[in-house]
C-alpha cells in the first residue's frame, strides 16, 4: 500500500508534469518524436528532468506569491514519509499537509499541468521562432527527416554556405520550398540485385516507432518508375507514346518513365538504396518575404526619422526654452543653472539612450537592428555619460 500511494505521489508530482510538458513541445511533424508507443520505462525515464524543473518553478513562484509558509526541506520531508513504509515514524509535517492541505495540493497540481503544458508549447514555439534548431544542434528536434523534406535543411549553416561556395547563391536563406520533388531508388530483389527508380512530389511520410531517425513509409503524388524496355516492339509503341506527351521524356535509352496510376502512392523506406531530393520554390513566399521586408524597411525609417526629429527638439528646447516659458516650469532650475557643457553632457546622455531604439545600417545597405557589433562599447559610453551627467549636472541641483 505504502510503495502503491509513494508511486502515485512521484507519478502526479514529477512524472505527468514532464509528459505534459513533453507531449505539448513536440508540436506538429515534431510530434512524431512523442510516440506513444514507447515503453513506459522509455516515457518515465525522459520525463523525470522536465517534471523536476517544472516543481521547482512552481514551488518556488508558489512561495513568493502566496507566502508558502513550509521550507524546501518540508516538501522532501513530506514526499519521503509518503514514499516510505512508516517503519522512521511520521513527521508533523506530514501529518498537518495530510489532515490541511490535501485539496490545495490538488488545485496546485492542476496549475503545475496546466503551467508544464503552456511552457512546452511556447518554448518549442520560441525556439521555432527563433530559429535556433536551424543554428544550434542543442535546439535541434531529432525529427530530421522534416528538416530534410521540408527544405528546411537549406537555412542551416553548413548548407547555406556549400549553396553558397559551390554554387554562387544563397540558396537556402532566400528560398522557399513550396514541394519537394523525389527520386527514390527502390531495391526489388536482392538475389539479382534488382532495382527500380521512383520519382515523385513528396507530401507526407511516417517515421518508425523504435527508431525515429529512420523512415518507415514515404506517401508520393503524381508518381512515375522507370521501367526496363524488353524489346524493340514495345520500345517502338512507347516512343510513339511519348511523342503524344512532351513532358515525359525516357531518361535512358534502356529505361522509360511510366506514370503510376493512383492518386496516392506509398513507398515502404525499408527498401530504400537512396534518395535525390528537388526543392520547388514558392514563387508567392518569396514574394511574401519581400513585401514583409518592404514593410520593416518603411517601419524601421520612421523610427530613425523619428528618433532625427526627437533629438533635433531636444536641442532646440535648450536654445528657445525662454521663449516657449519652459524656465517657469519644473526644469527651471535645470535650464537656468547648468551650463553649456552641462547641457551638452545631458543631450549626449540621451541621445546615446535613444540610439539603442534605432536601426542601423548594415553591410547589404538595409536598415536592422544589430546588437553584436560595439555593444560593449555601446554600453560603456551611455554608462560613462550618465555618470558624468549625475556627477556635473543632477548632483548639483539635488
Amino acid at each position: 500500500m505504502n510503495l502503491t500511494l509513494g508511486f502515485i505521489a512521484f507519478f502526479i508530482s514529477i512524472v505527468i508534469p514532464g509528459i505534459l510538458f513533453r507531449r505539448f513541445f513536440f508540436y506538429g511533424e515534431f510530434s512524431k518524436q512523442f510516440n506513444t508507443k514507447d515503453p513506459v520505462l522509455h516515457s518515465i525515464f525522459f520525463s523525470i528532468i522536465p517534471g523536476i524543473v517544472m516543481q521547482l518553478i512552481c514551488i518556488t513562484f508558489y512561495k513568493l506569491s502566496f507566502g508558502f509558509e513550509s521550507s524546501y526541506l518540508d516538501v522532501f520531508t513530506i514526499f519521503r514519509d509518503i514514499t516510505s513504509d512508516g517503519a522512521s515514524g511520521t513527521q508533523d509535517s506530514t501529518k498537518n499537509f495530510i489532515n490541511n492541505d490535501i485539496l490545495t495540493f490538488f488545485f496546485y497540481s492542476l496549475c503545475v499541468f496546466g503551467f508544464s503544458a503552456f511552457s512546452g508549447w511556447a518554448s518549442s514555439r520560441f525556439i521555432r521562432a527563433r530559429k535556433w534548431d536551424k543554428k544550434f544542434k542543442l535546439f535541434r528536434f531529432k525529427n530530421q527527416w522534416y528538416y530534410i523534406f521540408s527544405g528546411e535543411v537549406l537555412n542551416m549553416k553548413k548548407f547555406e554556405e556549400a549553396h553558397k561556395d559551390a554554387f554562387k547563391r544563397n540558396k537556402g536563406k532566400d528560398q522557399y520550398t513550396l514541394m519537394t520533388y523525389a527520386d527514390i531508388l527502390v531495391s526489388v530483389s536482392d538475389q539479382n540485385d534488382r532495382k527500380e527508380l521512383y520519382t515523385g512530389y513528396v507530401v507526407d511520410y511516417d517515421l518508425k516507432s523504435d527508431d525515429i531517425s529512420k523512415l518507415d513509409k514515404v506517401y508520393l503524388i503524381d508518381t512515375h518508375r522507370y521501367k526496363k524496355i524488353e524489346s524493340a516492339n514495345t520500345e517502338k509503341s512507347i516512343e510513339q507514346k511519348d511523342k503524344r506527351r512532351d513532358f515525359e521524356k525516357k531518361p535512358t535509352q534502356s529505361r522509360n518513365r511510366v506514370k503510376v496510376p493512383g492518386d496516392v502512392f506509398v513507398l515502404n523506406a525499408d527498401n530504400i538504396v537512396n534518395l535525390n531530393l528537388t526543392y520547388v520554390p514558392s514563387v508567392k513566399k518569396t514574394i511574401d518575404k519581400k513585401r514583409k521586408e518592404e514593410k520593416r524597411q518603411r517601419t524601421y525609417r520612421y523610427i530613425q526619422n523619428t528618433y532625427l526629429a526627437v533629438i533635433f527638439a531636444i536641442v532646440l528646447l535648450h536654445f528657445f526654452y525662454k521663449a516657449l516659458s519652459l524656465d517657469t516650469t519644473f526644469l527651471r532650475d535645470y535650464l537656468l543653472k547648468t551650463g553649456f557643457f552641462g547641457k551638452l553632457l545631458v543631450i549626449l546622455f540621451i541621445n546615446q539612450v535613444l540610439s539603442f531604439t534605432v536601426p542601423s545600417l548594415n553591410k547589404k545597405n538595409k536598415l536592422v537592428y544589430d546588437f553584436k557589433t560595439g555593444i560593449g562599447w555601446r554600453i560603456l559610453t551611455l554608462l560613462v555619460l550618465g555618470t558624468l551627467s549625475y556627477w556635473f549636472v543632477i548632483r548639483p541641483l539635488v
